[in-house]
């Protein structure tokens, strides 16, 4: 973060905004737009950064097992009643494509919570990758502990989140 863009501020000492630590958080809550403007822009590289390769792997994915749900027999039948094309992609294929991808988005966040680490040391940005890091170098056990439980947690809420999500889109599948 820019040095002359913060300081100065009442909310924003010993290079920790206040209160929550999260510096375009604490911006648009002290109704500081310059400083929340800037936080954003400073935002957009390194999330550009992790979504797309997220992306890429699921779109390649979504776009395989679709080509391969439309070659299905239902789908062909659903053709052959003369249910036309948009509703039997929408309808019909797309939830069966879904699947294979919803199950390994679960996967991809795990390498997105490994590549926030990355990212953050790169991008110079004061995050809980960078945080972690610095809990590393300096062999500080807490922080170690803490970033991992943190990621932990975060790993099985969005398990359960998409076990959720897989359970709406497939009526078959029951918990």
């Amino acid at each position: 973060m820019n040095p002359y863009l913060v300081a100065g501020l009442p909310w924003y000492k010993n290079g920790i905004s206040y209160p929550t630590h999260i510096l375009l958080i604490d911006a648009l809550i002290h109704e500081d737009w310059v400083v929340a403007g800037n936080a954003f822009l400073h935002l957009i590289m390194p999330s550009l950064t992790l979504a797309l390769g997220v992306m890429a792997a699921l779109v390649r994915l979504m776009r395989g097992t679709m080509l391969e749900t439309l070659d299905q027999d239902f789908v062909n039948f659903a053709r052959a009643k003369g249910v036309p094309e948009k509703v039997v992609i929408n309808l019909y294929a797309k939830n069966n494509a879904l699947l294979p991808v919803i199950t390994n988005f679960g996967y991809l966040v795990a390498g997105l919570l490994g590549g926030v680490v990355v990212i953050e040391d790169v991008f110079d940005y004061p995050g809980i990758g960078m945080w972690l890091t610095d809990a590393m170098i300096n062999n500080d056990m807490g922080g170690i502990m803490g970033g991992t439980l943190l990621f932990g947690i975060i790993l099985v809420v969005t398990s359960l989140v998409l076990d959720i999500i897989y359970a709406k889109i497939d009526p078959r599948i029951r918990y």
